[in-house]
């Protein structure tokens, strides 16, 4: 009849094993933090169990039976796994860890950081995957329901549940094609204004350095198209006489290859915070704050 592990106290084999481990019933209490008594009616109770003697008395203290040593190779690896895996500070090893998180972000960042970041994560691990997700309104409420792990935003998050901390700051430019027929290397606030813009939807719940001054009377610009993503900016200004406002790194990367003039913001605009974000239940799991300084890191190299 097979053992029906339910009926079996397991905590008999932890004292098990270190009683083979010392050698001795005295050494092994001690260890345990438990009387001599104690563990000897422990191991009667699992040599009932088994049905076998599971130690002899020598000179040197209690010697293993073969029945003994063959439980014991049996159970003490797995008990030592699953101490490890309970075990805060050691259940999460990046070189054998096969965890996918997942990042909210911005495309342009998406562009920018992803591929530097898998070229060092794989030089720590084979298996750990990066799954990117559209940065929609809700991203708050992602990182709280657990669908998310981080997020990367310039908006601070409007629930203490959420940890936030400055990652990097970021400039604005404005880029035209090369051949536009009104900027040419420079761009004064009335050029800007008097031309037309590819623009993003504007996003609710917030507002930018860029909107406070553009909310300046007479201030406004002229909106010739709206793309639904920071990559699509760039190439329709490339084919247009449209300008756009854009984050300074991503023009400096794309611009030469788009055939575009990267311009500086033709009024004085704050450098916009950009924050990692993430849950605050998750920050005593060993792998969320072993990825964390990972992102730390890649961002503070942009």
């Amino acid at each position: 009849m097979k053992l029906n592990l339910r009926a079996v106290d397991l905590n008999l084999l932890p004292i098990f094993v270190a009683v083979v481990e010392a050698g001795k019933l005295s050494l092994a209490a001690d260890r345990l933090g438990m009387s001599q008594p104690a563990v000897s009616a422990a191991l009667q109770r699992l040599r009932l169990t088994v049905q076998a003697p599971l130690f002899t008395r020598s000179r040197s203290g209690l010697s293993p039976t073969p029945r003994a040593l063959e439980l014991y190779t049996a159970v003490s690896t797995h008990l030592q796994n699953v101490a490890q895996a309970l075990d805060p500070a050691h259940c999460f090893d990046p070189a054998t860890s096969e965890r996918a998180f997942q990042l909210l972000a911005p495309d342009f960042l998406e562009f920018l950081v992803l591929g530097h970041l898998m070229r060092n994560l794989r030089e720590v691990s084979a298996h750990i995957s990066v799954r990117m997700q559209p940065q929609q309104e809700d991203w708050q409420r992602q990182l709280l329901d657990g669908k998310a792990d981080f997020a990367i935003d310039s908006q601070l998050p409007g629930d203490d549940r959420l940890e936030a901390e400055v990652v990097m700051e970021e400039t604005l430019a404005v880029v035209a094609r090369l051949d536009h027929p009104r900027i040419q290397g420079s761009l004064s606030l009335e050029a800007f204004l008097a031309a037309e813009h590819v623009v993003l939807p504007a996003r609710e719940r917030q507002v930018l350095p860029l909107d406070q001054i553009l909310g300046k009377p007479g201030w406004r610009r002229r909106v010739g198209a709206q793309v639904v993503s920071y990559g699509n900016l760039l190439p329709v200004a490339a084919g247009s006489d449209l300008i756009a406002t854009v984050p300074l790194r991503m023009a400096q990367v794309l611009a030469p290859t788009l055939g575009l003039q990267v311009l500086p913001f033709p009024v004085a605009v704050p450098a916009i915070p950009v924050y990692l974000l993430w849950p605050r239940a998750l920050q005593q799991d060993p792998a969320h704050r072993w990825f964390c300084d990972l992102l730390r890191r890649q961002l503070a190299e942009l």
